[in-house]
């Protein structure tokens, strides 16, 4: 990942990482925003700071985790702190459009690696929770109101939580850790992001992608086993999903395939 230096912080840490706060950033949706956010920051005057700043395909790092960044007073001497391209005016559609399910999974990414790192449960924590002191994932408005010491209402009410928890347990789990408490359970729904290139097929392919694939033709009544590996049972379903919704039947999940399992109607 690459680093770009964040003007202010404080060197070390007075207490250990416990928190992952989500911020939103209040840029637009463009090209390297991750990129502009944290060239703010490596110049502001403004003693403001994050450890990662992330847009639609790239993560930015301002601060090691091991620095404390200024960024939610209550939480910044135990919290790593992300920037999320978008605004937190941003309504639930908004932030489920293309470029912000880019912004998702980049921020997806960078969560699941420090929930690992740091022993941090992939659960939204609960403002009495926050309160209490307990290890989880929080946001900027619930620090501000927990703590008093600002004012910042990001990422917003707007924020898909259910979306953005979904697509870090998942990246916890596929990755061998923890994900009790999340909230979810086996058959619980993972939500889709885009991939460009997406093109599931067999034999052999496997991974994160699959997972979900079969996690999503699970909710849809297909009888299928989430293994993360794309076998001839997945073909044959993936060509009944192309049949019944008018698709070019070809067994393949490419991104018309993979767009329509999470926004065509379940008939």
């Amino acid at each position: 990942m690459r680093m770009v230096k964040a003007r202010w912080s404080y060197k070390g840490r007075i207490a250990p990482i416990r928190v992952i706060v989500i911020h939103s950033a209040e840029v637009p949706e463009v090209p390297a925003a991750a990129e502009n956010v944290a060239r703010y920051f490596a110049t502001t005057d403004v003693q403001a700071s994050a450890h990662v700043c992330v847009d639609n395909d790239s993560a930015v790092r301002c601060l090691p985790d091991v620095d404390t960044a200024w960024a939610a007073p209550g939480c910044n001497a135990d919290g790593l702190q992300v920037e999320l391209a978008g605004y937190a005016s941003q309504s639930r559609a908004q932030w489920l459009d293309t470029y912000s399910r880019g912004v998702l999974d980049q921020a997806a990414r960078v969560v699941a690696d420090w929930c690992l790192a740091y022993d941090i449960p992939p659960r939204r924590l609960t403002r009495a929770e926050l309160k209490a002191g307990k290890r989880g994932i929080t946001c900027h408005a619930d620090v501000s109101a927990v703590y008093k010491r600002s004012d910042h209402t990001d990422p917003g009410e707007g924020f898909p939580w259910d979306v953005f928890m979904d697509l870090v347990a998942v990246r916890v789990r596929d990755a061998g850790g923890e994900t009790k408490g999340t909230g979810g359970d086996e058959e619980s729904k993972f939500p889709a992001w885009p991939k460009r290139q997406l093109r599931l097929t067999r034999p052999r392919i496997r991974g994160v992608d699959v997972r979900v694939w079969q996690r999503q033709m699970r909710q849809r009544g297909w009888s299928i086993a989430v293994d993360g590996v794309f076998g001839p049972r997945c073909d044959t379903v993936c060509r009944s999903f192309q049949q019944q919704k008018g698709l070019a039947v070809d067994g393949i999940v490419g991104p018309i395939t993979w767009d329509a399992a999470w926004t065509s109607p379940v008939t």
